[in-house]
Formats: C-alpha cells, structure tokens, sequence
C-alpha cells in the first residue's frame, strides 16, 4: 500500500473517532423524538439539560400505567442516518432507542 493512502486512511479513521469522544459529540448531537402510535404520549430528548433516553423510557412506562388501555408500543419518529459517522458510537452505546420501530409523523 503506497504511503500516501495509509495517510489517508489514518486521518479518515482519526477524524471519525475524535469526532465520537464526549466533548466533540456532545455539540453534534441530535434531539431524538418519540410517541405512542396515537401522539397521546410524546418526548424528545435533551441530551444537554439530562433528558435523555432513559428519562424518556421512565416517563413511557408511568404514562403506561395511567393509561393502560393506550397503545403499549413506543415508536421513534426519527430516521436512522448511518452516514452521520458522528453519532456511530451513540448508535451502538444506545442500540435499544434506535432499535425501536419506526413511526412517521404526520406533518
């Protein structure tokens, strides 16, 4: 392999993975979104001010027990975008939020 393409790879694979360390993506991340199948239940998601997915899950399950003839699923209502290789290590950190089924919202 010729110098000048190791370069090129060690600095795309460098780039990728500093951009995926908590104080660099904690600028880069996105406001996840989610809701029950009927938009009686919404949340999204403020990684900044401790809103998280988890927050998000507990809030879901007290919601469930209020409402328990309400549609049981939690859905995300964002797309999964592999491209974004700045949230690679939030995909795999946090399988389970993007795991869930998607739902469109109707705008």
């Amino acid at each position: 392999m010729k110098k000048r393409t190791k370069i090129w790879i060690i600095t795309a694979l460098s780039i990728i993975a500093i951009s995926n360390l908590p104080p660099i993506s904690y600028f880069l991340q996105e406001s996840y979104s989610y809701q029950n199948q009927d938009g009686s239940f919404i949340y999204t998601e403020q990684p900044g001010k401790g809103m998280d997915y988890e927050v998000g899950k507990i809030r879901f399950e007290r919601f469930q027990r209020l409402n328990p003839e309400k549609n049981p699923t939690l859905y995300r209502t964002f797309t999964i975008k592999p491209w974004r290789f700045w949230e690679w290590w939030q995909m795999i950190k946090h399988h389970e939020k993007f795991s869930l089924p998607y739902f469109q919202k109707n705008n």
